[in-house]
């Protein structure tokens, strides 16, 4: 990196804190005309200013609009969250409590309903191993929620209520072993494998060792049979599925605390972070697409692996509290 660009770094880095301390400002002494000219003047003094201004004003529409998922699939939005604590300024710690607020909305909300479904459920980089009674194991990943009825020489039913969990399944030819994820369900009989819930309509399945079927509940004539290395996202209402293969040591590296990518879109990397990750991580800009990583990233530092991701792909990270996280891209 060139000293030029050091030096500008430093400044867009004090023009973006001071953008920020302007938006609380003008936000709590909105008919102030002497807080609005030093405002203008501050804005006119340096396009560095304007462009921290502009990127502060798509940052703050990002945390206003963003949806925050409920029970009965309402859509809310967000109280008006402007970025940073300008010191010296008034209601400072209201903001803050009110950024607070926002994120337990987002991320403890939905979980409080999800304990009471499940018989399993994990928080933020928290794993669960769980040994089932016909002897298979379950890892239930970060930010996850399972139930279960399985029995030894019985029934064999597990449903992913959201996450990701990996399956080490003791074989019993008699009695398959059943997870129902969104509209899919994955039958083996024994094997090792990974089903992740994407959203209520869409799962991912991959095979680390032995078969697996995946069906569609309501159709079952829409199959597909997996072995060591495959993976597939399947969606069952519009019949789409997308079929890879990959090294299968890497399906489920999560077990081992890393997240594996090999020519992967960044946002499939920030994607697996944000379970490790305590707070939100917020994304906007239009440079995501076109972005494609190959790394190991560990998930114990999440916050180091997303500023050593945003460094290598030049995308900027910015900590508007301690819980709100933004990574632009343009």
């Amino acid at each position: 990196m060139s000293a030029g660009r050091e030096e500008y770094g430093a400044e867009r880095g004090r023009a973006n804190r001071e953008a920020s301390e302007w938006a609380i400002l003008l936000q709590e002494e909105p008919d102030d005309q002497a807080v609005r000219d030093e405002f203008s003047a501050w804005l006119d003094a340096n396009p560095v200013h304007a462009a921290a201004w502009a990127e502060t004003q798509r940052i703050s529409h990002v945390i206003r609009t963003a949806p925050v998922a409920s029970p009965n699939r309402w859509e809310r939005r967000l109280p008006i969250i402007l970025p940073f604590v300008g010191k010296g300024r008034r209601h400072g710690a209201g903001i803050a409590a009110l950024a607070a607020a926002a994120c337990l909305a987002i991320v403890a909300g939905p979980g409080l309903l999800l304990d009471l479904r499940a018989d399993v459920s994990t928080g933020t980089g928290e794993i669960q191993s769980v040994h089932l009674a016909d002897g298979s194991t379950m890892l239930v990943a970060p930010q996850s929620a399972v139930a279960f009825d399985v029995s030894k020489g019985g029934q064999r039913e597990v449903r992913l209520i959201k996450g990701r969990a990996w399956f080490e399944v003791t074989p019993d030819p008699d009695h398959p072993f059943r997870v129902a994820a969104a509209d899919t369900t994955t039958t083996v009989l024994g094997t090792g494998f990974e089903v992740s819930r994407i959203d209520d309509r869409r799962a991912a399945v991959a095979v680390r060792h032995g078969h697996v079927r995946v069906s569609c509940d309501a159709q079952p004539r829409l199959t597909e049979g997996l072995t060591a290395g495959d993976t597939l996202s399947l969606r069952c209402d519009d019949a789409s599925a997308a079929r890879s293969s990959i090294d299968p040591t890497q399906i489920a590296a999560w077990t081992d605390s890393q997240i594996v990518a090999s020519d992967r879109p960044v946002m499939e990397v920030i994607d697996a972070l944000k379970p490790w990750h305590s707070g939100v991580i917020l994304t906007f800009g239009e440079g995501f697409a076109k972005r494609r990583v190959t790394g190991v990233y560990d998930t114990h530092h999440p916050a180091r692996a997303l500023q050593a991701l945003a460094k290598a792909q030049d995308m900027t990270v910015r900590n508007l509290t301690p819980w709100i996280t933004v990574v632009s891209a343009e």
